[in-house]
């Protein structure tokens, strides 16, 4: 008996390209408003400050433009566990914090969007305030990103950490090397006058759990196609609950704050 091919088959798909696919990104720009925005409000505060651009602004300046300031927050200000975020105390401050978000921002804005960066970004800056605030109370006086550009380092972390496997070495190393800088970093912290290490402890911890819950995970699609690609199974709007659980905890911490230092 004789067999006869059947001529009109499917052809057999082609092998999956073993070349390494990109990972999606998004285009920057909420950590260009960010720096810009910081830039911006330490000019106006430096001028309404006055004395020479590389001088301290004034106390009283800082909390008339919105310092994190234990007694007025005792007093229902609550809003300055945000404001505070904007300000600076003087030149090399603002310097050392803008460079530290540029260079960290920018990577983890490009992996995980705009949405879900500015929500890690501005949760672990009220973590922050409110670790700060916790901690001090009415002594509390701070200002400056660092509460929530620890927590876009704690970002870093998160990603790395749970994508070690996939980038393999490169992964590894930037996992140890991010724990190095937060180590680096705390210690500095704890050693020199007027850091407000509560602020980076309490922004670097946000940071990296809603990180964690928000993070990328990757799947490769259309692999025996023209045009294997990798996606984001992971959006804003499927992972709603984890900003939501954040806001929760920032309510009932600030709450519990207030009751204790009135208390």
């Amino acid at each position: 008996m004789t067999y006869r091919a059947n001529t009109e088959a499917e052809p057999v798909p082609p092998p999956p390209s073993d070349r390494p696919l990109r990972l999606p990104v998004s285009d920057p720009f909420i950590t260009y408003i960010l720096i810009a925005a910081i830039v911006i409000v330490w000019v106006i505060t430096k001028v309404a400050s006055g004395g020479p651009i590389d001088g301290e602004i004034r106390g009283q300046v800082l909390v008339d433009f919105g310092a994190n300031f234990g007694q007025l927050i005792l007093q229902g200000e609550t809003w300055r566990l945000f404001t505070s975020m904007f300000l600076h105390g003087n030149l090399l401050h603002l310097a050392f914090n803008g460079y530290a978000l540029f260079i960290f921002g920018l990577e983890m804005e490009r992996l995980y969007g705009p949405d879900r960066f500015i929500i890690v970004y501005v949760l672990s800056g009220l973590f922050g305030s409110l670790a700060s605030f916790a901690t001090w109370g009415p002594n509390v006086f701070s200002v400056g990103a660092s509460g929530a550009i620890f927590g876009v380092i704690g970002m870093n972390l998160a990603f790395f950490l749970l994508h070690r496997d996939t980038f393999g070495e490169f992964g590894r190393q930037r996992t140890r090397g991010v724990l190095i800088i937060i180590g680096i970093n705390l210690v500095f912290g704890f050693i020199v006058p007027r850091v407000d290490n509560m602020a980076h402890i309490g922004g670097l911890v946000a940071g990296f759990l809603l990180a964690y819950g928000l993070a990328p995970r990757y799947k490769p699609v259309d692999l025996y196609t023209s045009n294997p690609r990798v996606i984001d199974t992971i959006s804003l709007l499927k992972r709603w609950w984890v900003p939501a659980l954040g806001a929760v905890g920032l309510a009932v911490g600030t709450s519990l704050a207030l009751s204790f230092w009135v208390g």
